[in-house]
């Protein structure tokens, strides 16, 4: 990778791929395991949190990547545009070491309930991925089209767990471990 842009730009590629796998695994584990109770879905949903780290230890490579991309062309990364790129950016990158944090303190106590911080941020890194690979597909169809097929089936599976979670009564901690 050392100075080749082909090559920087294909890493960014399937790194992005690679952590768009693994948020998936994390936002959708507690929704499968209740649409489709299996020895999988169930392995899936107790180690939901193990998704999270690695989906963070992905995006910390996709991160070196981008470092090695503005060493590259280091005149995009200072202008106007590549600033109001890099501030939301670096925001999502404080939010998923927010939740890699909290998947940390997870699996060291897997009795601590989710915090609504740990929802919203994985919904906001869902909508970030989907609205990312949807765009996408105007640029590339065959490569954009299953990613963002695969991210609106992620939310279709949660909404789906939900409305089966307000139809079936159950416990508040089977209820809150659904979605």
């Amino acid at each position: 990778m050392h100075g080749n842009l082909a090559g920087v730009m294909l890493w960014l590629r399937v790194t992005a791929r690679i952590s768009s796998l693994l948020l998936v695994c994390a936002f959708t584990a507690p929704a499968l395991a209740r649409l489709w109770p299996s020895g999988l879905t169930e392995w899936m949903a107790r180690n939901r949190h193990r998704f999270t780290l690695a989906f963070a230890l992905s995006h910390t490579l996709h991160l070196a990547g981008i470092v090695m991309l503005a060493t590259l062309i280091p005149a995009q990364f200072v202008t106007k545009r590549g600033l109001l790129v890099q501030v939301p950016g670096a925001s999502v990158y404080v939010l998923i070491y927010f939740l890699a944090y909290m998947a940390f303190t997870r699996r060291k106590n897997p009795e601590l309930a989710d915090r609504k911080m740990q929802t919203f941020g994985l919904y906001l890194l869902w909508g970030i991925f989907t609205l990312a690979f949807t765009a996408g597909i105007w640029k590339n169809a065959l490569i954009y089209a299953p990613l963002a097929v695969m991210m609106w089936a992620a939310l279709a599976a949660r909404i789906a767990a939900k409305r089966v979670a307000a139809l079936r009564p159950q416990s508040p901690a089977a209820a809150e471990r659904a979605v």
